[in-house]
């Protein structure tokens, strides 16, 4: 994917890896959520496995091999690029929508694209504990579920998707809409992405 390659900076002697979670991108372009440093070393195989690597705090790493071999994070490159952050984000969400499918408004900064990364990444992956549930709007009727395949079990019965209103633990609301895996497949073979819509009386920017 062209549109989302960067240029490889030079490792520096930056401060080591501060610990928590992290947000990846991965040589094929995806996106993926560790929730240790010890579980992103354990789903990576080689350094160049890793195009980069993120904390919270939009540090951005890289996997190296330590004296001994072994696969180790580095030390912070310094914060991550946001241009190239934010088109790598869109083109996955586009080349796997099966995977990422909550859409949310563009983020117009760089902290608001981090803490959407590590949110929906992180209810991509199942409840977060301690943001709450999901609650799903339908015929007038509210429910509260505990993560993003039980509401999908709930709107796969339904055939009347736009009555629909989904909110996430975060709050943020959002429409179920079918989406056909491929334009030559039946439109049975279809998925459902949650695109985001502002509250009432608001425009997204």
């Amino acid at each position: 994917m062209n549109s989302t390659s960067r240029l490889q900076p030079h490792p520096p002697d930056g401060p080591p890896p501060a610990g928590g979670d992290y947000v990846t991108v991965d040589d094929t372009g995806d996106f993926g959520y560790h929730r240790s440093a010890h579980e992103l070393l354990a789903a990576f195989e080689y350094s160049g496995e890793a195009r980069s690597v993120i904390d919270r705090r939009g540090n951005d790493y890289l996997l190296v091999m330590d004296p001994d071999r072994r696969l180790v994070l580095g030390p912070a490159l310094g914060p991550v690029e946001f241009h190239w952050l934010g088109q790598a984000w869109q083109a996955a969400q586009n080349l796997h929508v099966e995977r990422h499918r909550l859409r949310r408004f563009h983020p117009g900064t760089r902290d608001q694209l981090l803490r959407d990364l590590f949110e929906i990444l992180l209810l991509e992956q199942g409840a977060d504990p301690a943001a709450g549930q999901w609650t799903l709007e339908f015929g007038g009727v509210t429910t509260r579920l505990h993560d993003l395949r039980e509401v999908d079990r709930r709107l796969s019965r339904q055939i009347r998707l736009e009555q629909a209103r989904v909110r996430d633990p975060y709050g943020r609301a959002y429409r179920p809409v079918l989406h056909r895996r491929h334009w030559y497949l039946p439109a049975a073979a279809t998925l459902i992405v949650y695109v985001e819509t502002p509250p009432p009386g608001e425009v997204p920017a």
